[in-house]
């Protein structure tokens, strides 16, 4: 028996995108065109490059190079010549490649090659994307520093039938929706501006979102490129006294826009320009992150996630405004904490959906044992950290709502602002706190400043009835019934916005739109009854027994 032979090479396997799908549309065509595509691009790259075709299939070739570099340099022309060759070609008529790489080593015998390198290069180019180019961890590190292309780190991924996981890179892009599990990675990028007063701005801007974003909880800031899933970029113009800042989001994986907004502040004072729109800018990125970086896994089971994708489903299920969403949040969240019982994220989110679904969404005072629950698992969070920003509101939101302990529930607002002064639920928070304590115009402003930091924010509905409550407590009750209808517009039907927009009709003289409002609570809750609602935290008890008053004389039964 012949000597087994072993060698160490560059293996590349190349397949066509959906070849089987254009086939079936014009089977004389495609091969026609594949054929020409390999004598005019592909086989004379792989000679001027030392390559060896192995074997060939109807949709693929098997590749060997003695060079790692150059079998990465070829794949790349390949790809760069079939997107030229493309140009003009209908969608559905395009040969498109996918291509993986691996460098290892390989069992050679009369002419083809076999082992384990040869498998894996065939599942990277399986989970390569169509025009891409996927690569190992080893044939990375051949390459590093001596190509001009950049390859980005998609971390460990598990293959069928290799016993360990690979770590993968992929040009020209990162896989989407396959991120390493972490959480999503955020560059800012370069904020320009034309003249050199506008250009300083822009980098004080750049500068100033670079460390608010890096603040916030669920997110890493970094400066590579190759490793951010997002990006974020802007500019700045100025006219006579006003300023304009444009900020811009963009999907990395996919190279799509996903947010941008501009601001308009009337001012030349750089400082009063960077506090108007830095942190507005922030929480604008923070929340399209979180939703965009949800919507990748509407098609994956809970069971199959990884920790950080339960984190990010679990979080964007809180925008959704009902009582529903926040206790799908919670319940994901639990399931994170199957993963790991330290994460704190899993514990706020989960202490957030058991604990302040009810009382946001709801209107009976919630069960005494699942508060105590949401309460270990805030405790059990402040031990990992007590330097989450999102963390301290949920705490300080149960020490309100479900203890009314409102010097504690202020200090704890007030230690969330000093984290991330322009976090809009802690402001909320914090004005929460005064309005239920008695400073009805600070609360109020409060408030209303938190709604206007973004307006687009899923939870101005809650800002906006605080700012009620607060207009209420302090006997403006037209203003009141205003904020109390807008939070209804925002989040329809929700019983704490009817009812305190119910009261604040009836006392403002509104007496059919007080009724319009009970009538619209009952057939949200049909089971709604006065003497089962949750009493709010007004230290000052009179507000409290004004509110049911008004609600009873609405029309709402005792």
């Amino acid at each position: 028996m012949a000597e087994i032979q072993r060698r160490l090479a560059a293996i590349v396997a190349v397949d066509v995108a959906g070849y089987s799908r254009l086939m079936g549309v014009d089977e004389t065509g495609t091969f026609t065109a594949l054929r020409a595509h390999r004598a005019e691009l592909t086989d004379p790259l792989i000679s001027r490059h030392d390559g060896r075709i192995v074997k060939t299939t109807g949709d693929g070739l098997l590749l060997e190079f003695p060079s790692v570099l150059d079998a990465v340099q070829c794949s790349i022309e390949i790809q760069d010549g079939m997107s030229k060759r493309n140009a003009g070609i209908p969608d559905d008529k395009k040969i498109v490649f996918r291509i993986g790489v691996n460098l290892g080593t390989i069992i050679f015998e009369d002419g083809d090659i076999f082992g384990d390198g040869v498998n894996i290069a065939a599942r990277l180019e399986g989970m390569a994307e169509p025009g891409g180019i996927l690569v190992s961890q080893t044939v990375n590190d051949g390459i590093a520093g001596k190509l001009e292309a950049v390859f980005a780190d998609n971390g460990a991924k598990a293959f069928k039938n290799i016993a360990k996981p690979i770590r993968v890179w992929s040009w020209p892009r990162r896989l989407p929706a396959n991120r390493p599990d972490q959480k999503p990675f955020v560059l800012v990028s370069r904020f320009e501006g034309p003249s050199e007063e506008e250009k300083q701005l822009a980098k004080d801007i750049g500068k100033e979102l670079t460390t608010v974003l890096s603040q916030l909880t669920g997110l890493e800031v970094t400066v590579d490129q190759r490793k951010a899933q997002y990006e974020v970029h802007g500019s700045v113009r100025q006219a006579g006294r006003r300023c304009r800042v444009s900020a811009h989001l963009v999907s990395l994986d996919d190279d799509k826009q996903i947010w941008a907004e501009r601001y308009d502040v009337e001012s030349i004072d750089p400082f009063e320009v960077l506090d108007r729109c830095v942190h507005r800018i922030a929480m604008s990125v923070r929340r399209r992150i979180a939703a965009d970086d949800a919507a990748t896994l509407t098609d994956l089971a809970l069971d199959k996630m990884s920790l950080e994708q339960l984190l990010s489903a679990s979080g964007v299920s809180f925008f959704t405004p009902t009582r529903e969403g926040w206790l799908t949040g919670g319940v994901i969240a639990e399931q994170a904490l199957q993963r790991d019982p330290k994460n704190f994220m899993a514990l706020a989110m989960a202490a957030a959906g058991g604990g302040l679904a009810e009382i946001f969404f709801g209107f009976r005072k919630p069960d005494a044992a699942v508060i105590e629950i949401a309460f270990q698992r805030v405790e059990e969070a402040r031990r990992q950290t007590n330097e989450s920003d999102m963390l301290l509101v949920v705490y300080s939101g149960l020490l309100l709502y479900a203890r009314a302990r409102h010097d504690e529930a202020l200090a704890v607002a007030q230690r969330s602002l000093q984290l991330n002064p322009g976090f809009n639920m802690g402001v909320w928070c914090l004005g929460a706190v005064e309005v239920f304590s008695g400073d009805y115009a600070n609360g109020t402003d409060a408030a209303t400043r938190a709604a206007n930091i973004d307006i687009r924010d899923p939870y101005v509905h809650l800002y906006g009835r605080i700012a009620g409550y607060g207009h209420f407590g302090a006997g403006q009750v037209r203003e009141a019934a205003d904020w109390f209808w807008k939070a209804d517009q925002l989040a329809p039907g929700l019983p704490h916005n009817l009812a305190g927009l119910a009261a604040s009709r009836w006392f403002d003289g509104d007496t059919e739109g007080a009724h319009d409002a009970v009538a619209r609570l009952l057939a949200s809750e049909p089971d709604f009854h006065v003497g089962d609602m949750m009493r709010l935290p007004f230290r000052d008890t009179a507000v409290w027994e004004r509110l049911v008053e008004g609600l009873r004389a609405a029309g709402a039964p005792a």
